[in-house]
């Protein structure tokens, strides 16, 4: 009889096995094993892996909380099922629990100086120093002076999450405060020692519920706890005018999105409403039959159309319904509005060079730019709207160079190891852009309605190129897509009824590279990779043209470079061409030889 496997003995062996770094990991797998420890793992099942979780809530855990169970014990499951201790996983149907925008108590300097003057010296030191770094109460607390180093600026930090020390660059402020520090403490190796005994560092319990708590009700200011100190150094710095990923560095956190909430506090605001994101702004609406007319029947002599009014009728008539229409106006907003009231032939060949030189240090964005303006004024003259020569007509471009990443086969192998071990909605959609080579703004696209998994056929209503295609799909992509559920038109659903949006799925791929290695890919480079090796596997080009769904053979030919199969055996005959020669001895060598034989 075998031995019948329970959650218990799964979550120890996976604690054991060393496959998680999570400090909390050992608490979540106790608090798993109290719930359903004796549980045989054949038994296990969502609705009870749901059922727990509830519990949480019930005693006022946030959903942050059961979040952090949820992937705790999705990372069981993955790991029990690869052991072969599951036979499947339950914990796939479980979807997380949209994250609530923090609250955010961010003292104000009066409140600051309240608070230190109730605390008295030296405590009041610690709350400035706290304000001014940005350290963590655990980070603060534990601080010695062998890891300050005052004259450079600097003070190490532990890095739990690399294992290592993270060096954190000190502002003239903080600088400042160690001095006052130093002075004010007893002599001791650590910076905040205890004052009844500097030879051990503070009793962090006994200030914060003896001396803290009385210090808040005594300054009179509205509750604050020490993580408070921290969340005020980050507005603070937001309200300097610092960017998102330089507050992320400084504030040592791993995701950018705690920094927008910095950024998006307001003085006297304790909870922190998300305004809902608004649609970029329509700036070409759509003309009607009759104002069409009227615009290009318009006297261009006695009224000539001003620039916007040349735009509006390229992005409305010329552009309707095509992927380019959206990128060509947010190019007008983002580098044209200040030409919209100026005639189109008032713009000067110099004009357009200072601005296009102006781009330099986006040559990518400059050079669509440039392309665009050039076709609108090529158009504009066509239909003659215009009698000026095209401003941009010969223009020198910045130089680009064509990215050409790709996976490497270790990276690939990395990858579909590890492919089974994500939850199925990024499993299905990596699926999707590495072994169908489709772009990512059609994967995301993705509509049931589109796709027959009985016969493994995607039809592409519209792509890129404005035309439909009919995909075949892998076996492996098929059964992925299987296990999706139906709970939306889309393949991929995202928020508020609409597809999983493009930031989402970056923010995911993010992720996922980083443990995999592969920080330098992105999702773009997996549909290159799909292309690379069926190139260097010897498939012809036409059929690569229709993978991709270009709309010309020369888009593709870029790929042709990877089939160097006849390349290689052409240099390999010629190589034992030349070998040969040396193993035949010319005439002159033959007659010397002949000689000293006959000699």
């Amino acid at each position: 009889m075998s031995e019948v496997i329970t959650v218990r003995q799964i979550v120890e062996r996976y604690l054991a096995s060393g496959s998680t770094t999570h400090r909390e990991a050992q608490r979540h797998g106790r608090w798993w094993i109290d719930q359903l420890g004796d549980l045989p793992a054949q038994k296990l099942t969502a609705e009870l892996i749901r059922r727990n979780l509830q519990t949480l809530a019930k005693r006022g855990r946030s959903g942050s909380t059961g979040n952090f169970y949820l992937r705790f014990i999705r990372r069981v499951c993955k790991w029990g099922l690869a052991q072969h201790l599951l036979p499947a996983d339950p914990s796939e149907a479980l979807s997380f629990q949209k994250e609530v925008a923090p609250d955010l108590r961010v003292l104000t300097e009066s409140e600051e100086d309240a608070l230190c003057a109730a605390l008295g010296p030296p405590y009041g030191l610690w709350v400035r120093f706290a304000i001014a770094t940005g350290l963590k109460q655990a980070e603060q607390f534990s601080l010695r002076w062998r890891d300050v180093d005052v004259k450079a600026g600097t003070v190490l930090i532990p890095d739990p999450s690399a294992g290592a020390v993270a060096s954190l660059s000190l502002s003239p402020a903080a600088i400042d405060l160690l001095h006052e520090l130093r002075t004010a403490h007893p002599a001791s190796l650590w910076v905040f020692p205890d004052l009844r005994n500097p030879t051990r560092p503070a009793n962090v319990h006994a200030f914060y519920t003896g001396r803290w708590h009385t210090a808040v009700q005594v300054a009179g200011i509205p509750w604050c706890a020490w993580k408070d100190l921290r969340t005020t150094c980050g507005v603070r710095l937001a309200k300097q005018g610092l960017s998102v990923d330089e507050i992320t560095l400084l504030m040592r956190q791993r995701e950018r999105r705690q920094a927008y909430y910095y950024r998006a506090w307001q003085p006297g605001q304790k909870y922190l409403n998300k305004p809902p994101r608004r649609r970029a702004e329509l700036v070409f609406a759509s003309l009607s039959p009759e104002e069409l007319l009227q615009l290009i029947g318009r006297d261009i002599v006695r009224a000539p159309l001003s620039f916007r009014e040349v735009c509006h009728l390229y992005a409305a008539h010329h552009l309707k319904g095509r992927p380019s229409q959206q990128q060509f106006q947010r190019m007008y907003r983002q580098f044209w509005r200040p030409w919209c009231d100026r005639l189109p032939a008032e713009i000067t060949r110099k004009e357009i060079r200072l601005w296009y030189l102006g781009l330099e240090s986006r040559p990518a964005a400059a050079n669509k730019a440039a392309t665009f303006l050039r076709g609108l004024y090529n158009w504009a003259i066509r239909m003659e709207l215009l009698t000026c020569p095209n401003p941009v007509t010969g223009l020198i471009r910045f130089r680009q160079y064509a990215r050409e990443r790709f996976l490497t086969a270790e990276e690939v192998r990395r990858f579909m190891v590890g492919l089974p071990y994500l939850p199925i909605k990024p499993r299905a959609f990596l699926s999707v852009l590495l072994m169908t080579g489709s772009r990512r703004g059609e994967a995301l696209g993705m509509r049931w309605s589109e796709i027959d998994l009985e016969h493994r056929l995607w039809r592409k209503s519209r792509t890129k190129n404005g035309t439909s295609q009919l995909v075949q799909i892998p076996v492996q992509v098929a059964d992925a897509l299987s296990l999706l559920p139906r709970e939306s038109e889309w393949v991929f659903p995202g928020a508020n009824g609409r597809h999983w949006s493009t930031t989402s799925a970056d923010k995911t791929w993010a992720a996922i590279r980083a443990r995999w290695n592969m920080n330098d890919v992105t999702l773009h480079d997996l549909r290159r990779s799909c292309a690379s090796y069926m190139a260097i596997s010897g498939e012809n080009l036409p059929t690569i043209q229709n993978v991709l769904n270009h709309r010309s053979l020369h888009q593709t030919s870029v790929y042709a470079r990877l089939n160097i199969g006849a390349v290689g055996r052409a240099l390999q005959d010629q190589a034992d061409r030349f070998s040969q020669l040396a193993s035949v001895p010319s005439l002159a060598e033959a007659s010397t030889a002949m000689s000293i034989e006959g000699g």
